[in-house]
């Protein structure tokens, strides 16, 4: 598994693209699974999600939520629900 670049962000958002500035990304929502099933973040994910919170800051693009998924019930497991995003 290789780690996340925190640069690649900008990539995604902030994509070079052929479109007036008003219709660029205002917001994100990061979305990634976990092969092993389990949604449960992990040390990491809970660092960059927070790097990437203050990354979007600085670039005035929301970050909305960050959704891990699994298997099984619920399948998922939202940062924001659990309290990651709180004081960001």
């Amino acid at each position: 598994m290789r780690a996340y670049d925190p640069k690649e962000f900008k990539v995604v958002a902030l994509r070079d693209c052929p479109v007036p500035e008003q219709m660029k990304a205002a917001f994100i929502v990061m979305i990634h699974n976990h092969p092993s099933g389990d949604p449960t973040p992990s040390e990491a994910d809970i660092k960059v999600t927070r790097d990437l919170i203050r990354a979007g800051q600085l670039m005035k693009i929301e970050v909305t939520d960050h959704i891990i998924m699994g298997m099984g019930s619920p399948g998922f497991c939202s940062l924001r629900a659990l309290g990651y995003f709180a004081g960001c």
